[in-house]
């Protein structure tokens, strides 16, 4: 056995669940090269460098993962939380400069508290009409990654949800995706109703996110509120609101 075999034999194992699936997996605590990766992707600043690295490190520290280019966004942000927690600490202190005195706050944030919100109105599947019922699929890390999430547009929504059917269903046929062509389901959501599009609409603004509210006190003594939502809000830098 080698000097990196030995030391990479010491690494502990911890296990959670994929919130999307409810499957329990195990991981290890990432290590002094994936931290070096992760430093240098939050110096480039670019989000989706930023989801990259942590891609690669997610791929290397869990267990039969599968292709995690293939899993929904939000489950990439919670397992990297949670790598994060057993990696380092359980502690996170994002800064955000507050919009109405103009200065610094620094944030406590226990990653341990951090869950999945699952709106209890939320359905893969969309009852278009009583004969006509479409089955979504999340959008997955490589979508996101191949459209600029930073400023995403009408028109990259639309492919958005182009790429997210999983199925359209009648009383007589269940029609997969993935055995038509992408122009085929271009398409079926052209000749929708702006109601019919709507409930697609729905189904991404409702689906599972990582999302904390965290109140804080400004040197006026007022006390305000942040919204943390993703990687970004929680590790770096956050926009604010005022309650």
């Amino acid at each position: 056995m080698n000097l990196s075999e030995i030391i990479k034999s010491t690494s502990p194992k911890f296990s959670d669940i994929i919130p999307s699936t409810n499957k329990k997996i195990w991981f290890r605590p990432f290590l002094v090269k994936e931290e070096k990766m992760l430093l240098i992707a939050q110096e480039l600043g670019s989000e989706q460098e930023i989801l990259k690295c942590i891609s690669e490190v997610i791929q290397s520290c869990f267990e039969n993962i599968g292709d995690v280019s293939k899993i929904p966004l939000f489950d990439l942000e919670y397992l990297f939380i949670k790598l994060r927690c057993k990696s380092v600490q359980e502690l996170a202190s994002p800064i955000l400069i507050c919009p109405v005195t103009n200065e610094e706050v620094t944030l406590k944030i226990n990653l341990e508290e951090i869950e999945v919100i699952k709106d209890p109105k939320h359905s893969k599947t969309l009852k278009i009409t009583d004969n006509l019922i479409i089955g979504m699929k999340y959008p997955s890390l490589s979508l996101f990654l191949n459209s600029n999430i930073e400023s995403m547009e009408l028109s990259d929504f639309y492919d958005l949800a182009v790429n997210c059917v999983e199925y359209v269903e009648t009383r007589d046929e269940k029609i997969l995706a993935d055995s038509v062509s992408k122009e085929e389901i271009k398409d079926f959501i052209d000749n929708m109703t702006k109601q019919q599009f709507d409930m697609i609409i729905n189904f991404f603004s409702t689906m599972p996110r990582i999302e904390k509210t965290v109140k804080y006190i400004t040197s006026d003594k007022e006390t305000r509120s942040i919204t943390l939502r993703g990687i970004k809000d929680f590790f770096g830098l956050a926009s604010v609101t005022q309650t």
